[in-house]
């Protein structure tokens, strides 16, 4: 399997769980969600690009 898939998979499961876990309405579970998301993703995505010259 791929790790790019595998980081999308695991981020995207558990934002859903701290969205589900710390919000009760809708509109702030989306919004969580999104955060959370973003912030793991992108910030994974970025840290192995920085690290990517390093053995």
């Amino acid at each position: 399997m791929d790790h790019f898939f595998l980081l999308f998979w695991h981020a995207l499961l558990v934002a859903v769980f701290f969205a589900f876990l710390w919000r009760s309405d809708s509109r702030g579970r989306k919004a969580l969600f999104l955060k959370t998301f973003l912030i793991m993703f992108v910030s994974a995505i970025v840290l192995g690009w920085l690290m990517f010259p390093f053995p």
